[in-house]
């Protein structure tokens, strides 16, 4: 974990899938269809979907010039004129073990939501990095993305314990997403070694 994050006092959450040999399987609904990054047409079609996602404009060369770029890890589910309309990355990160692959920049165009369509494009960046060879997979959220870790619980992350404000925020966003069911699966405090599950 950077410097950075260990002196921010409300760090992004983090999630771990602990075990990419257990993913979960599910049917893309039709005429969607997932693949990777095949062309440069496909960068502009990724810097729409990002920027209207997280309303902000995003260039795609912020992941050219990042070491850890493939175009294989940069993944889409597209519509049935192959025009990608949703996309996640699988990428690899410093801050985490090497076994460690990690959920990047997930996004889906607005007028294609209600089709689970982000769960697809991450279900394809996790099949991905089981293919790379990494055994995990972690995430970086924000307490307000309810909608996304809805998503990425039902894929199978859990909130890894790596700062002493996780515990009470996590308690809050189960509490407001009524499952309660998972408090319990929370450590009662943090001691800085014990409860980091990466």
């Amino acid at each position: 974990m950077s410097s950075s994050s260990i002196e921010n006092k409300n760090p992004q959450l983090i999630m771990l899938h602990p075990d990419l040999n257990n993913i979960i399987d599910l049917t893309l609904p039709e005429p969607y269809k997932t693949r990777s990054e095949s062309s440069s047409s496909d960068h502009k079609a990724w810097e729409r979907i990002i920027t209207e996602s997280f309303k902000e404009k995003y260039s795609y060369s912020l992941m050219t010039d990042d070491r850890f770029y493939k175009p294989e890890r940069v993944l889409f589910v597209t519509d049935e004129n192959d025009v990608p309309v949703a996309t996640a990355a699988s990428w690899d990160s410093d801050d985490y073990p090497a076994d460690c692959a990690v959920i990047h920049m997930v996004g889906v165009l607005p007028e294609h939501s209600g089709h689970h369509l982000g769960l697809h494009a991450s279900l394809a960046a996790m099949r991905q990095a089981k293919n790379e060879g990494f055994a995990r997979m972690v995430l970086r959220t924000d307490d307000f993305r309810i909608p996304a870790i809805k998503i990425y619980l039902r894929l199978g992350f859990l909130p890894a314990i790596t700062h002493e404000s996780f515990i009470n925020r996590w308690k809050d966003i189960f509490s407001k997403i009524n499952r309660e069911d998972l408090i319990d699966t929370l450590p009662s405090t943090y001691d800085g070694k014990t409860n980091n599950r990466l």
